[in-house]
């Protein structure tokens, strides 16, 4: 039954991220082609928004997963594991990539260490206690939003730890853009 629910919400988030980028469903009779970015690709202004929604989105699923998924000793999946199934869909369908990143204090999972300095420096900030860090590169735009690790969440993510201070994970996002034409 759990099973089914975590499925349902999963099912529910793709089904909005859809409706929030604005993709057009298909046509019954028409092959689907997954898009390879979001057509029309945003401004900077819409990728912002749009990132800080998808942030919020998946942290909300992140947290209430934990809640009602994984418990104690239950053998389920880590829901930020799972999750990275939702990231690949919406990766391959749209062109948004979404990452979790971890410091080397917090991480699980070494593939969630930053890769760049970028994401380094957005670590960073978000440690210091920023809200969230964001850039443009490459026809990108790119958006890494704090996720805080409370007491509960540190059990496991540093479970050697000497206090009980919150510690800052992130989610990284980032979508293709349009480019701006400058004024003349």
């Amino acid at each position: 039954m759990k099973s089914k629910s975590v499925v349902t919400i999963l099912s529910l988030l793709a089904f909005g991220a859809l409706v929030f980028l604005d993709v057009p469903p298909a046509r019954s009779g028409e092959p689907e082609a997954p898009a390879k970015t979001v057509e029309p690709a945003p401004t900077t202004a819409e990728a912002r928004s749009r990132a800080r929604l998808l942030h919020t989105t998946l942290h909300g699923t992140l947290s209430v997963m934990h809640r009602d998924f994984f418990r104690k000793g239950d053998s389920r999946a880590i829901p930020s594991a799972s999750l990275k199934d939702v990231f690949k869909q919406i990766a391959e369908e749209h062109g948004v990539t979404v990452r979790w990143l971890a410091t080397e204090e917090t991480v699980m999972n070494v593939d969630n260490l930053a890769t760049d300095p970028w994401q380094q420096e957005a670590l960073r900030a978000i440690q210091e206690g920023k809200d969230s860090a964001e850039t443009t590169e490459n026809g990108r735009y790119r958006f890494a939003g704090a996720i805080p690790l409370q007491n509960q969440c540190l059990k496991c993510h540093v479970a050697t730890r000497t206090s009980l201070e919150d510690r800052f994970a992130a989610l990284e996002i980032s979508l293709p853009l349009r480019l701006e034409k400058a004024e003349e």
